[in-house]
Order: C-alpha cells, then sequence, then structure tokens
C-alpha cells in the first residue's frame, strides 16, 4: 500500500501516517496503533520518485572517458549521450562528475580517476566509463568499494558491471569481413589499429579474420601504429604498401578510418582496395559521401550514454532490477543510406 491508501483506509491525513511511519509525536495511541495494524497486515511500499523529487542531496555518477576530441569526436557523442540524459531526468536531481584521460599515455586514466577519491572532491555514488585501458580500470574499479558502475562502448569480463552496454564486438568485425568479402572476394587483407589495448579492437579484427579466413585463400595482416605524426603514418601506410602491393581490402575497429582511407585515395589505390572501419562520425559520413570509404559500422553512441544514465538512476534510486548487458546493433551504412 502506498501513504494514500493507507490514510484512506484509516480515515486520516496522510500527515498522521506521516508521523506514524517516522515515530514521531502528535498520534493518538489508538491511531498509531490502528495505522500501524494496517501497515502489518498490507505492507507499506514508499514512492521511490516522490522520495527523489524531496531530496536535496545530488546523485553525482562520475564519468570517465578519453578526452572528448579523441577518437574523431566519437567519445564526445558517448558524453553528450549522458548529458541527453541528464536532461530528460532533470528533477530528480541527478549530477555528472566528467574526468578525462589520454588513452594513448600509460597510467593516465588511474592519475585522472584519482579526482574520484579525494576526500576535498565531492564524492561519487557511482561511474560510467569504457574501460579501454583494461589493467588501469581494474585498478579504478577496485577502488569503488562496492558502488554500482557502467560499462559502455566495450564489455570488460574480468569484472562485474551493474550493465554493460556496448556492441558484441566479435560479431561486429565477423560482419565487416562478410561484407569485405561481397565487395572483393578472396585476396589478402589489412587490419589496421592505432590503440594497442582494447577488448573491443581485438575482438572486432578476431570477428574479421575468422569469416576472412573461412576462405583458404585469403589472409589477413593484423597492423598497429603508433607514431601519430603525419610523416610517421605516411611512412606506415607507405611501407605497409610497399611490402604488400596485392593488399585488397582494409579494416579499421575504430573511428579513425578516415585517416587511412584518404591516404589510400591520394595514392590512387582507391580503385582496387575496400575500405571499411568504425563509427558514424562527422569526418566518416564525408569519406562514405566522397566515395573513400566504402562502409561504416555505428554502434550508437548517444543511446549508449544515455541509457546508461537512465539505467543507474533506475537501479540506485527506485530499486528497480536491470539487465546485466544491453546489446547495441550492427547498423550497417554505406553512401547510400546516411542521412
Amino acid at each position: 500500500m502506498t501513504l494514500a491508501e493507507i490514510a484512506e483506509y484509516a480515515h486520516v491525513s496522510i500527515g498522521t501516517v506521516d508521523r506514524v511511519l517516522h515515530n514521531r509525536k502528535g498520534v493518538s495511541e489508538k491511531t498509531r496503533n490502528l495505522i500501524q495494524s494496517i501497515i502489518d497486515e498490507h505492507g507499506y511500499q514508499p514512492n521511490p520518485i516522490a522520495s527523489q523529487l524531496k531530496s536535496k542531496k545530488p546523485f553525482v555518477i562520475g564519468v570517465l572517458l578519453p578526452t572528448l576530441e579523441s577518437g574523431c569526436d566519437y567519445y564526445k557523442a558517448l558524453y553528450d549521450g549522458m548529458l541527453q540524459g541528464l536532461e530528460q531526468l532533470k528533477p530528480f536531481n541527478i549530477v555528472l562528475k566528467p574526468v578525462f584521460f589520454d588513452r594513448m599515455k600509460g597510467g593516465d586514466a588511474v592519475e585522472k580517476s584519482r579526482k574520484f577519491f579525494d576526500e576535498t572532491e565531492e564524492a561519487i555514488d557511482a561511474l560510467i566509463t569504457t574501460p579501454v585501458a583494461p589493467e588501469e580500470h581494474m585498478e579504478i574499479i577496485s577502488k569503488l568499494d562496492g558502488k554500482p558502475y557502467v560499462y559502455i562502448d566495450t564489455p570488460l569480463g574480468t569484472t562485474q558491471p551493474l550493465l554493460t552496454i556496448a556492441q558484441n564486438p566479435y560479431k561486429g568485425g565477423y560482419c565487416a569481413g562478410r561484407i569485405m568479402r561481397m565487395f572483393q572476394g578472396s585476396g589478402k587483407f589489412a587490419c589496421i589499429r592505432m590503440y594497442p589495448s582494447g577488448y573491443n579492437l581485438r575482438e572486432r579484427i578476431r570477428g574479421f579474420t575468422d569469416f576472412i579466413q573461412r576462405d583458404g585463400n585469403s589472409t589477413v595482416l593484423d597492423e598497429l601504429y603508433t607514431d601519430f605524426s603525419d610523416s610517421g603514418f605516411y611512412s606506415f601506410m607507405k611501407d605497409l604498401f610497399e611490402k604488400h602491393n596485392d593488399i585488397k581490402g582494409i579494416f579499421v575497429p575504430h573511428a579513425e578510418v578516415n585517416f587511412m582511407s584518404y591516404f589510400i585515395a591520394e595514392q590512387g589505390l582507391k580503385s582496387r582496395v575496400t575500405v571499411i572501419g568504425y563509427d558514424l562520425v562527422e569526418q566518416n559520413k564525408a569519406g562514405l559521401l566522397d566515395g573513400t570509404i566504402d562502409c561504416i559500422i555505428g554502434q550508437r553512441p548517444e543511446q549508449q550514454g544515455s541509457e546508461a544514465v537512465h539505467k543507474l538512476y533506475q537501479s540506485v534510486m527506485l530499486h528497480q532490477e536491470v539487465p546485466a548487458r544491453i546489446d547495441m546493433p550492427i547498423d550497417i551504412y554505406f553512401k547510400e543510406n546516411i542521412i
């Protein structure tokens, strides 16, 4: 029963029931016993939404992401989704506390996350993060002391988050391999990535490789480049195609596919090399439209961010059960179906 239903049943005011529930004075023993007997018989379930609307203490969600401008603004899209979710829950006093780290700088995620655990800072009640640096994130999670956390963008199977919101990376890579085969048939293909860690990247490459190598006449190169200067990148790509001048397709398992696609176009290789990559950021939309990119796999970052905020609210503040995983669709984009 709700507070209002108890009051109606006992023929008293809601205020009287509230005083009994909180053991305050001003209620006769007879009325107190009556109300208590109704509660004992029918139970009482407080309205969590009303409780949150009354609460003056904010629910603080820590956000730990790579710097927003990295990933060709992919991480900005994730954070924008969180802000959208926050706006939809505006009456409930939820606050985001964002911290951004350089994923190319070892230890930076741990270092930047210290802000969440600094006693001089406002304490967080929950955390949303993308565990692109697995070992660092395991250390960060160990400091949460049982507070709930949500993973977006990539899973991390060695921990137990409240919820993971991500695309199945193996299936995404497998799908990319199937599309590559539709474009090129058999041959030599290269997976090119710029990040050494990241479970999702490794799984996308594994899925792509598994599909392509179902054909015994096809091979897949797994290539990593780490020199992000213009000259370093140019040298890397130049050397790759000099060593393997028979590459028929490139798969990039993250948002920076446009880096590779424009090199291939500038070198006059586009007529024989198919380019498939991840994430429908603006640069990749442009690549689809001008023909330098053949296909993009999208994973709805804004929806991931918004869902993360909403599911934490439902679990922690409304005490509702939430699923352990939400799988994002594998969205396939060609030039003809982007808006």
